[in-house]
């Protein structure tokens, strides 16, 4: 299910969490904009959402959903790795998303993750909706990068 993620091997460790959508466009440049790191291990990470505080974190009754996003983040790893970078894929389950990401920086020991956030809202809904960026930034105990997902990715864009 899961490739954990290595020790330090002198390299800086970067934690990218990865929803439904993905664009390799944002993943490239982010990646560009952390360059200036040598030897970067990226760990592609996707969170399933267990939202019941009473129910337990079993993972064989979302079996089908953690092969769909394994396989999905195995294809931009690869792609990834394609272009000589350090890549492992992750996928665990959770109470919820922004608790699976900062639990992962937490005992991954990563010294970035960089969120791709989606685009604002302005309307009466975001009353109601919890920013995962903000959470995660308040929680983790590294450095957060986010960059907007301006415009949902078009079909090449999307892994």
């Amino acid at each position: 299910m899961t490739t954990a993620p290595k020790k330090d091997s002198g390299g800086i460790k970067i934690l990218i969490p990865v929803g439904e959508l993905v664009s390799r466009k944002l993943i490239a440049q982010a990646l560009h904009v952390l360059s200036a790191f040598r030897n970067p291990m990226v760990l592609l990470f996707h969170v399933i959402e267990i939202p019941s505080r009473t129910a337990a974190l079993e993972t064989e009754p979302y079996r089908q959903e953690i092969d769909e996003a394994q396989k999905r983040l195995n294809e931009l790893a690869e792609w990834l790795r394609s272009q000589s970078i350090s890549t492992q894929v992750k996928v665990v389950v959770a109470r919820n998303v922004p608790e699976g990401i900062t639990d992962e920086a937490d005992i991954g020991e990563y010294s970035i993750i960089f969120l791709m956030k989606r685009q604002f809202r302005k309307d009466w809904r975001r009353l109601f909706r919890r920013s995962v960026s903000a959470q995660v930034v308040r929680d983790s105990k590294c450095m957060v990068l986010t960059a907007p997902l301006d415009d949902r990715p078009t079909a090449e864009e999307i892994q």
